[in-house]
């Protein structure tokens, strides 16, 4: 099996027990690897309607044929499993070196099923893997877990996936930090509670170090794309962006277009946005560039504060969302105390985006009177209030006071609040909203209602057709369902392979046709190898439908459906339930989806999806 290692590790931590299989190959090819292939195993591990914090719960980490090549900007893996805030399939994307270092320790992937017994850890080193005790870890945060298990194995190359200690106490946002204390790039399993689902399985860490390589189809092929694609990626301006400034640099245009979400999707302006963008962040913050494994863009940017209440704060970002979460949705525009909810958060492991997004929905709550002093813990929980953030995302963590409310997630602490605060509880599905407000590019409401995990941005991401170099009218619906079916299907293919978002800007279909040729040896077309992403995403759609999801959960909070925005270029805008159905209704055409969401019959036959996920 070219373009995979071939084997797969699977770990019962209830009994303690590891076995290897095969990587199955009729599943590799049909669904190429990472988020495809991920999908396709949890849909035959995974038994419908169980509780995701439950020992029957599966995790699976698994990467793609790119991923641990010399490719720049594929760096990426996967983790499926069933998500404790939504309750339904979730997938979450990393970069960083973890998945190389898998590959080259001889696997493909990871199947970790039930809860251990005590805390516990896992190390795979050059095709053995060995269960630890993990009772000295449990409590530390994932930086200090980090460094105590490279210690142990006495190795600082060892890349370690670790939760902290949001995912011991089982917030249903809680991710799982990699690589974090590494001098290179690193990142988060963030969105949906990866890190919740590791903690019910009392499971601190994995860590993972490898010196075998990625045998491929075309090893001078592959040499020879890698030299176009680094020649290309220091052409491309819309990569070098990238290497210049990271994702902070769409804080100008997304306020500038209106839809900086501000004070908890209230507004769509932020006015302190000058002074949280990306050049306010390069000249006060960053100290260097920082890549993952092979990357030549190097987006990361770690940032140090020296001075000041937030002194000796050390983080890579904040990224553009996290700038979003703890700054315009919550009004507040110091990037010292932005920056230091960030740190806080990678440490204590927990989705920035989510986190931001629960606190800026309870301070709107303490402001409308639906939570009082005493219910905050004496906090001043209004708008503005920088100093309040650090000590929230704390409270959250460990669930102490209001912070085990907010544990819970928006669409939880909004029911248990009650009085009519669910009408601007921010989420699909449960899962917080990131920082575009779709009244101002209707097509991200599409995205945001039908993405495969809940409320995402990064399964449609319909802003450059949209807002940046408009191809569309961003008020209106038309268009807008074929071009989130295309995108999706696109994007499906990206994170399958182990390519990043960020790197496709140079990476596109063709050159993706090359990536999966010179690996594996698959030659598909265009179309074929889009009709793969097409495939993975009615198999998503499956899994979503066996948990119960169907039109009803394929719609926008009322807030971005019934009010207009009251200022900017979006100004009186309103999206309306009217227009927003007509696009779901032809986007479920174009699916081949019935008008409940449910994919057809022949749908699935004519991917093959019945034989395949049956055998």
């Amino acid at each position: 099996m070219f373009g995979y290692a071939g084997k797969i590790l699977r770990i019962d931590l209830t009994r303690g027990a590891i076995e290897e299989q095969e990587t199955p190959e009729k599943l590799a090819r049909a669904f190429l690897g990472g988020r495809g292939l991920g999908a396709a195993m949890i849909y035959r591990e995974l038994e419908p309607r169980i509780d995701p914090l439950s020992p029957d719960n599966v995790l699976i980490f698994m990467t793609g044929p790119a991923t641990g090549t010399p490719l720049p900007a594929c760096a990426r893996w996967e983790a499926t499993t069933k998500s404790p805030i939504t309750n339904m399939y979730l997938c979450s994307s990393v970069g960083g070196f973890f998945g190389a270092e898998l590959r080259f320790a001889g696997y493909d992937g990871v199947i970790l099923k039930g809860r251990a017994e005590k805390p516990t850890w896992l190390s795979i080193i050059d095709g053995k893997a060995e269960l630890h005790d993990a009772r000295e870890l449990w409590g530390l945060n994932a930086e200090e877990t980090e460094i105590a298990i490279q210690r142990e194995l006495k190795d600082r190359r060892a890349s370690v996936a670790s939760i902290g200690q949001a995912g011991e106490n089982l917030v249903k946002f809680a991710s799982v930090q990699v690589d974090l204390h590494s001098l290179d790039r690193g990142g988060s399993l963030g969105r949906g509670g990866t890190g919740a689902v590791m903690g019910s399985k009392r499971l601190k860490a994995i860590a993972v170090r490898g010196h075998g390589r990625v045998e491929v189809a075309d090893d001078e092929g592959l040499i020879a794309l890698t030299r176009e694609l680094v020649e290309e990626m220091k052409r491309n301006k819309l990569v070098q962006a990238f290497s210049r400034w990271g994702t902070p640099q769409f804080i100008d245009a997304v306020n500038e277009g209106g839809l900086f979400p501000t004070r908890n999707f209230q507004q769509g302006i932020f006015k302190g946005a000058q002074r949280i963008n990306a050049k306010a962040m390069r000249k006060q913050l960053v100290k260097r560039d920082t890549a993952c494994y092979a990357c030549t863009i190097a987006c990361g940017k770690y940032s140090v504060i020296a001075k000041g209440p937030y002194a000796e704060t050390f983080v890579d970002g904040p990224e553009y969302e996290t700038l979003w979460s703890f700054g315009a949705q919550c009004d507040i525009d110091r990037l010292d105390a932005i920056a230091a909810a960030n740190m806080w958060c990678d440490r204590y492991g927990l989705d920035t985006i989510s986190t931001g997004n629960v606190i800026g929905f309870a301070m709107e709550c303490f402001e409308r009177g639906l939570l009082a002093k005493k219910d905050v813990d004496g906090l001043e929980l209004k708008f503005g209030n920088h100093e309040v953030l650090v000590e929230l995302v704390r409270k959250i963590a460990f669930r102490e006071g209001v912070g085990d409310l907010l544990a819970e997630g928006t669409r939880v602490a909004a029911e248990k609040i009650g009085r009519g605060a669910e009408r601007f509880a921010i989420h699909v599905k449960g899962l917080e909203l990131p920082a575009y407000d779709p009244r101002g590019a209707w097509g991200m409401g599409l995205a945001y209602a039908t993405a495969c995990r809940g409320g995402c941005h990064l399964k449609a991401w319909t802003l450059t057709a949209e807002v940046f170099t408009p191809k569309y009218d961003r008020f209106s619906t038309e268009g807008k369902a074929k071009l989130v079916f295309d995108l999706q299907n696109t994007r499906a293919v990206v994170d399958s392979l182990g390519v990043c978002l960020f790197g496709s800007r140079a990476i596109g279909v063709e050159e993706m046709i090359r990536i999966l040729a010179a690996t594996t040896g698959q030659n598909l077309s265009a179309e074929k190898l889009l009709k793969v992403g097409e495939r993975i995403y009615n198999l998503e759609r499956l899994l979503a439908v066996r948990e119960g999801i169907s039109r009803k959960d394929d719609i926008l909070p009322p807030r971005l459906l019934e009010e207009a925005l009251p200022e900017g270029t979006a100004k009186g805008i309103k999206l309306g339930k009217k227009e927003f159905n007509r696009m779901l209704d032809e986007y479920y055409e174009i699916r081949g989806w019935d008008t409940e969401g449910r994919p057809k019959r022949e749908k699935l036959e004519e991917f093959g999806l019945p034989k395949l996920l049956e055998e």
